[in-house]
């Protein structure tokens, strides 16, 4: 005969059972959905981090159409003037310069590169100018192989030259400035004596005119976030415009 004691606990487990079952398959269920959840997150991460990457190689394979065609110009001047041995250089550094902008997959390379890269733009521009065009480096030593976005400073250059050397018949003069702050950052400056910026350029210039700039501002964004900054600013003296860019200074792309 079972006794009360027996009874009760039968009884017991019989109402408690069900509900201690319950607790559990929801405890279960909460951490499957849990983990479903981090899983979905996880893969929309992915599938941003692709999109990304994807825009910023897109932005990063941008040729400038303007000076494309100045540059095929001056290359069939100097056909037409049987300058052959300049023709061959130059040539060279087109082909260079035109390599690049499709062979580099990079999110971020040496800055040794990115110089090399930007003198054969130079190169080039060296033909239409000629005995105008000074150009003054200033680089901090040690700063070769820290790295840097691909094309800030050529496209920086770029700009230079298309909004501002391009519009004035004197003497045409580039200063491009590499240094580090401090120990964490990373500061390039160019600066030319053109026309300088109109007032609040970035936010008033078309889409057109300021397409470079807007380029290197999101490439900047989507590397650094709130790390890069990124100022337009007329000079103080003599006139021409100044566009500065800070960036946190990296050696390894891990």
């Amino acid at each position: 005969m079972i006794s009360y004691e027996s009874f009760f606990i039968v009884i017991l487990i019989s109402i408690l059972g069900p509900v201690v079952g319950f607790f559990i398959l929801i405890f279960y269920t909460s951490n499957e959905r849990q983990v479903y959840f981090l899983e979905m997150e996880n893969r929309q991460a992915l599938l941003e981090k692709e999109l990304e990457v994807s825009r910023y190689l897109q932005l990063n394979q941008q040729i400038q159409p303007h000076f494309l065609f100045n540059a095929l110009n001056s290359l069939l001047g100097l056909v037409r003037l049987k300058q052959y041995d300049r023709l061959s250089g130059a040539f060279e550094h087109m082909v260079m310069y035109l390599r690049s902008k499709y062979t580099n997959k990079e999110a971020l390379y040496p800055m040794e590169k990115e110089i090399s890269y930007t003198n054969n733009y130079l190169e080039i521009q060296k033909l239409r100018f000629g005995h105008r065009l000074q150009i003054d480096w200033e680089i901090e030593k040690g700063l070769n192989q820290t790295l840097v976005i691909p094309y800030l400073l050529q496209t920086l250059v770029e700009n230079a030259f298309k909004h501002g050397l391009e519009m004035i018949e004197e003497d045409a003069a580039l200063s491009i400035k590499i240094s580090q702050l401090d120990s964490q950052t990373i500061q390039l400056t160019v600066e030319d004596n053109g026309p300088g910026f109109k007032e609040d350029y970035m936010e008033l210039a078309s889409e057109e005119n300021k397409i470079g700039l807007l380029n290197l501002q999101r490439r900047l964004f989507l590397l650094f976030q709130q790390e890069a900054t990124f100022t337009t600013k007329n000079r103080s003296h003599n006139g021409g415009a100044v566009v500065e860019v800070t960036w946190p200074l990296r050696t390894d792309l891990t």
